[in-house]
């Protein structure tokens, strides 16, 4: 098939914004940093790193694709919610 190509302009990121508050000693909420740092070590506090928005738009890009996809030939719909977090739930 033909391929399919997204563009995404990233015109705001400030590493600044990580360095200057309490980012230094604690995980960026709704990032994957903790889990990417208790897997393999390795911690990004400057943001950019394997967790960072642009390493995870192409990936969440095709997953949008793929499921518009499934849903207009395959009539299968795909649906995902987080029902817990450790002991706080829904």
């Amino acid at each position: 098939g033909t391929p399919i190509a997204f563009l995404v302009r990233n015109k705001d990121q400030r590493s600044t914004d990580y360095l200057d508050n309490d980012m230094k000693v604690a995980y960026r909420p709704s990032h994957a940093d903790a889990t990417y740092d208790a897997k393999y070590g390795v911690r990004a506090i400057a943001g950019g790193g394997r967790s960072s928005a642009r390493e995870t738009i192409g990936r969440v890009a095709a997953g949008a694709v793929a499921r518009k996809i499934l849903k207009q030939f395959n009539n299968i719909e795909v649906l995902a919610y987080v029902g817990k977090v450790q002991d706080i739930g829904g």
